[in-house]
Parts: C-alpha cells; structure tokens; sequence
C-alpha cells in the first residue's frame, strides 16, 4: 500500500460490496444529476467559473449531515492511478482521467457515496447499497439531494423537469443501476427468453461495460430508460419488480443444479479454480470471469474455505489501479501488473478447496 492515502481509511480496509448478504444481488446504485441556476454547464465553463463553483459545491456539501466525515478531492490534486482507484470503486460508467481544475470529488467514510461536481453535470451524486435497503438508500441520497437545493436552487423546468447536460436525462435525473450475478442463465441461454418475459418496458440490460451484452464476470446490470415522464416511485418500482423476477429464475436454476449436481457446470467451476490457483499472470477480464464462476461454486458449496464477501472483495481488488495500491507500484507496465494480480489471487485462495 502506497504512503500517500488521499482518500478516507475505509476505502483501503472495506471492499466496495463487503456488506452484501445476497450473492444473486451484491449491489444497487443509485445516481442523482443535478445542475444549478446561474451557471453554464459544465463544458461551457471556463476555468475561473469552474473552479469558484467547485468552492461553493463543495463548501456546502462538507458540512452536509447526512455525510459522514466528508471530503474533497480535487482533480487536479488527484494522480492517475488514484482517479482509476476511485473509477474502479465505484464502478463507474465515465473515466476521471481527464479531469483537471476545476472537477473534484467528495466521498466519505461510508465509501458507498461519490460526489462528482463539474465533471458532466454542476454535481452527479452516487450511493451505493449492498443491504438490499432500497428505501434507506433512496431516502438519504434524497434527503442529501434537498438539503443541497435548498442551499442552491437547481435548473428545472416545468416541461423537462431537472436540467441536465445530456438531454436523455433530463426529468427525475435519477438512474438506478441492479448488479446481478446471473451466470447460470447465461450459460444456459436463457438470460434473453428471461429478459424478454420478466422485464418491465421502462428497464433496460447492459453489462459492466456498458455493452448490451458480453456479460463480464456473468454481470447483468439492469437500469431505468427514462428520467422523464416517469416519478422516483415508478422507477424504482419497475426496477425492483424486474430484478427480483431475474434473480428468482437463477436461484431456481441454481436450486436445480445443486440437487442434480450439473456435470457441465461443476466442470466450469473447477476450470476456473484451477485457472486462478495456478497461472502465473492474468488478465483482469479472464480473472472476473473465473471469479464469477468461484462466487457460484461457492453458493452451490462446491468451493469452500472462502466467503462470497471475501470473493467479492478479490473482484474489485484485482482491477489495475486497486493492484497498484496492494503492492503500493503506481507505474508498473502490464505484465508487471498481471503477475502481481495472480499473485494476489493465489494469496487470497489459499485456504479455499474445491470438493470434487
């Protein structure tokens, strides 16, 4: 681990999904866009405007209530890999790369919340759960949301509701985001009968990378199409109704493959244990698809010694800048960084065993 530690200690001890109780289901985001009258947007902004309204965001956002122990980080403030460590962390679906004066960040001792301010938006606001609380996780990005408002008064419109930089969501703002771990539908083909007939019409399907399909590490991400026209009710409404149905059709067939004891699946499993104990380097994306396969080894108890929330924590720890910060190397190039990664794996399996 690296001296230099600019962001609050959880987000080094506690893994991103640590708390998660649900292997079907590990996370939800929820994810605010927000703008503010008497400012242009964003990339209309020259550096001055920007950097004067990062003070005031951030000014106001530090001595918020519902915050624990917040703080900014300022891009320009920020290296690479530290950016890449946050992207990483929270999943997200735009770089901070190219962030410079005038964009920061705050997050806090929870290390489920980010405040992005300038970036797309005046203040894109993200809150991650992992307890399947979907009303307490709601209700504090809303409270936060309205404390801001009242301190400055948002763009909206009467027509188009909250203004935002990208017209497409414009509305509520609010986009939710389900993380579910389907690999059984997947493998079996079954994911696109099961998101024809169980999808709700205002619920769409991408993966991590935001492709509509080649599920990395088996995760299907489902999400709202509409901010507008649509109340926060409804969306997390058609959202819910919509994952729940989705993880349902896996447990059942995971329920199947338990009693049955699928050959084919045992043996997809047992490949990818023996992938990660014994290769030399890795490549993160062949590492998450075997993690996916590990995550449901272990529900299916063919993989013991190692929790889902530990597996959990190996899958954001293997990403790039995360690997750079275990072994406290910012600049390594990949092969470097692939033979750390495999290190790390086989230093995190060590206790597991595969029951044949």
């Amino acid at each position: 681990m690296t001296e230099k530690k600019p962001l609050p200690k959880p987000f080094y001890t506690h893994a991103p999904w640590d708390e998660n109780t649900n292997p079907l289901w590990p996370a939800t985001s929820f994810y605010l866009q927000r703008n503010y009258v008497g400012n242009l947007f964003p990339h209309k902004m020259n550096e001055a405007r920007s950097v004067k309204l990062v003070e005031q965001i951030s000014l106001l956002m530090l001595n918020l209530q519902q915050l624990q122990n917040p703080v900014c980080l300022k891009a320009e403030e920020l290296s690479a890999i530290e950016k890449e460590f946050l992207y990483e962390h929270f999943l997200c679906r735009e770089s901070f790369q190219n962030t410079l004066k005038g964009q920061a960040f705050i997050v806090d001792d929870t290390a489920h919340f980010l405040a992005m301010i300038n970036v797309s938006d005046h203040l894109q606001m993200e809150l991650v759960d992992c307890k399947n609380k979907w009303e307490k996780a709601w209700g504090i990005l809303s409270d936060i949301d309205t404390a801001m408002s009242a301190m400055l008064p948002p763009s909206f419109s009467p027509r188009f509701g909250y203004l935002t930089a990208d017209l497409g969501r414009c509305g509520t703002g609010l986009s939710v985001m389900c993380y579910l771990h389907l690999p059984l539908l997947i493998q079996s083909g079954q994911l696109e009968s099961a998101i024809e007939s169980q999808l709700e019409e205002s619920v769409m399907v991408s993966s991590l990378q935001g492709a509509p399909s080649n599920f990395i590490g088996d995760f299907v991400l489902l999400q709202n199409k509409y901010t507008l026209g649509l109340t926060e009710e409804m969306i997390l409404r058609d959202l819910h109704i919509s994952a729940t149905k989705l993880t349902l059709s896996e447990k059942t067939l995971r329920d199947k493959c338990k009693e049955k004891a699928d050959v084919s699946i045992k043996d997809l499993v047992s490949r990818s244990y023996g992938l990660l104990i014994h290769s030399y380097q890795l490549q993160t994306k062949e590492v998450l698809d075997a993690i996916s396969k590990i995550k449901l080894g272990i529900d299916l108890g063919w993989i013991t010694g190692i929790t889902d929330s530990k597996i959990n924590e190996v899958f954001f720890t293997c990403q790039r800048a995360h690997i750079g910060f275990v072994f406290g190397e910012e600049n390594t190039d990949a092969k470097i960084i692939s033979t750390k990664r495999a290190e790390f794996i086989h230093n995190e399996l060590k206790k597991s065993k595969f029951i044949d």
